[in-house]
């Protein structure tokens, strides 16, 4: 949101990477800083990124093992117990014959 608004106030249609990036750094590097309110807006990047057969496949096996180690962590998590907070309060009923 930082950066669009940057963008927007500047009033130009095109940056460079690198001053982009510069925002970016900016951004994070002042601890007070006004983002603004979000902006519903289009970006469009005039490069595209071309990927290697063995980069993808590379990703694809990062991404199966990534998978495989959540999964297993999952498993690997003791079971909670329910808290008896959660029970449900047993309600003594009265009796048509207690005196």
């Amino acid at each position: 949101t930082y950066i669009i608004s940057q963008v927007q106030k500047s009033g130009c249609n095109g940056f460079a990477d690198d001053e982009i990036f510069g925002m970016a750094v900016h951004y994070y590097e002042e601890n007070e800083i006004e983002v603004g309110k979000p902006i519903n807006c289009n970006v469009v990047v005039n490069h595209t990124v071309e990927l290697t057969e063995e980069e993808k496949e590379q990703a694809r096996q990062d991404a199966i093992n990534r998978l495989r180690d959540e999964e297993m962590a999952k498993m690997r998590r003791p079971i909670q117990p329910k808290k008896a907070s959660e029970k449900k309060p047993q309600v003594e009923q009265p009796s048509l014959f207690d005196f």
